[in-house]
């Protein structure tokens, strides 16, 4: 390692060798005079530069919570409007006695439900038998009355589609408990196919239903063709309405908006049984009323599973609703054996 040292005019070097080598400087550049201050300098600040600023961002608004939006159908109000596709139920007044039409009683049941609930900060869409193409919805309601060939039918009925999201189970469980309690009416369980299938819940088939994460139930009031059930309906509609309103209140109160998973409609496989003589009985109990026994070739079509058991229809036997199971069918996705000639 080498060290410098600086004698006027010489330079040598110093190092860890024993010889050193001496070098000729440079000759001196002349020597510029150079005036010696006789008082303090003056001490200058230096001047801050300040730091370019970048414009500040705007605050962050805090989203202000919407509202639920809720539909109610009134049943077969306005039916001559429907779509090409659903032309069939252009003529459809649905029930009818005494010169009073479905929709004369489904209308302002319909209106109060809607008043009642708007009054609770809730949007109601208030909707005719066409639906909004893909309709969403915090909820979807479907109000109508029942008819009978016999007079002594009474009573409500309510149903969520055939592929129901546990949102919908849940709206189905609330509107029951508080219609029951509400207006003390009987409940007829039987429900039917063309609840189940009704064509504002069918978003496969048509445009105008619900989409398919919009929670829903089709309710029957009561049978317009009794005459205790067409009284109450006429005469104390308020109660009927604030049952509703209650129900759908009530569904709002106990569901978790932020469950998106609540929403999804499960798919079921295609089933058929694993062996011949599966019966499809009319609860998810053994010992429950045996309702049909499927062949080997026969296809059950599962729209909800509950405690081992499917809840379905039979195809090509769409009357036939019932239970099955699990353990005695198998999925498939073979076609149907075609006919046999008999």
């Amino acid at each position: 390692m080498k060290r410098w040292s600086l004698i006027v005019g010489t330079l040598f070097v110093v190092g860890c060798s024993d010889a050193a080598m001496l070098v000729e400087a440079p000759k001196p550049a002349a020597v510029q005079q150079i005036a010696i201050a006789t008082s303090a300098p003056t001490r200058v600040v230096p001047t801050a530069t300040p730091a370019p600023s970048a414009t500040p961002a705007p605050p962050t608004e805090t989203p202000v919570p919407q509202p639920p939006r809720v539909g109610i159908q009134v049943g077969h109000w306005q039916t001559e409007d429907l779509p090409d596709d659903l032309a069939k139920f252009r003529t459809s007044t649905g029930a009818f006695v005494n010169g009073i039409t479905e929709s004369d009683v489904n209308l302002p049941v319909a209106e109060q439900v809607k008043a009642l609930l708007e009054a609770e900060g809730i949007t109601v869409d208030l909707l005719p038998a066409t639906v909004p193409v893909a309709y969403k919805a915090d909820a979807f309601i479907s109000i109508h009355a029942d008819g009978s060939t016999s007079t002594s039918s009474r009573g409500f009925k309510m149903a969520t589609p055939w592929r129901a999201s546990e949102a919908s189970l849940l709206l189905l469980d609330s509107l029951v408990s508080e219609y029951a309690a509400g207006t003390d009416m009987p409940q007829d369980s039987a429900i039917t196919a063309n609840m189940r299938g009704y064509y504002a819940f069918s978003w496969r088939r048509h445009r105008n239903a619900i989409a398919p994460t919009t929670p829903a139930v089709i309710v029957e009031m009561g049978f317009l063709t009794n005459p205790t059930d067409r009284a109450f309906m006429l005469n104390q509609s308020d109660v009927i309405a604030q049952s509703i309103a209650n129900g759908l209140l009530r569904y709002l109160e106990v569901r978790d908006p932020n469950d998106l998973e609540a929403l999804r409609v499960i798919e079921y496989a295609i089933q058929r049984p694993k062996t011949a003589d599966v019966t499809v009985h009319s609860a998810p109990d053994a010992e429950s009323r045996v309702l049909h026994t499927l062949e080997e070739d026969q296809r059950f079509m599962p729209f909800r599973q509950r405690d081992g058991w499917y809840e379905g229809f039979v195809r090509g036997s769409s009357n036939i609703v019932g239970w099955v199971q699990v353990s005695n069918m198998q999925g498939t996705s073979d076609q149907l054996p075609p006919p046999t000639d008999r």
